[in-house]
């Protein structure tokens, strides 16, 4: 295990009747082939809410209305380092997702999404969102 620290934040976007979108990672990434809500890392003098705005733009092409903090900062220990993250309920202002870091898009309830090979910072949001 390395001690990697990285600081992420994360969009939980909703389209307003119960679906969330998640991202398949490709397959040439770091935890490829899971699915996560979209995001990356801060970069230094970033606020998260920058940074947030800032890997949207860069993963998905597209402009994001950001919310409130969806549960508590997770601090996850993966096998690539430590990442402590920040879930932010989200929409979009459009829907033209480019495939920058992710190999597909779904959107679909918690539980479905549940279903799927998710990471686990993002799983614990997905049981959330679920009731539990």
């Amino acid at each position: 295990m390395t001690n990697t620290q990285i600081r992420a934040v994360a969009a939980v976007i909703g389209d307003g009747q119960g679906r969330y979108l998640m991202g398949r990672r490709k397959t040439d990434r770091i935890a490829g082939g899971k699915w996560e809500f979209p995001g990356g890392k801060v970069e230094a003098g970033e606020s998260l809410r920058e940074a947030l705005k800032r890997e949207i733009w860069e993963e998905l092409g597209n402009q994001v209305e950001i919310g409130n903090l969806v549960c508590s900062t997770i601090n996850h220990d993966y096998p690539w380092g430590q990442v402590t993250i920040s879930f932010f309920a989200a929409s979009l202002s459009s829907h033209h997702l480019k495939q920058v870091a992710a190999s597909e898009f779904i959107w679909d309830t918690p539980e479905k999404l549940l279903q799927l090979d998710v990471l686990p910072a993002s799983r614990s949001v997905l049981e959330e969102l679920n009731g539990g």
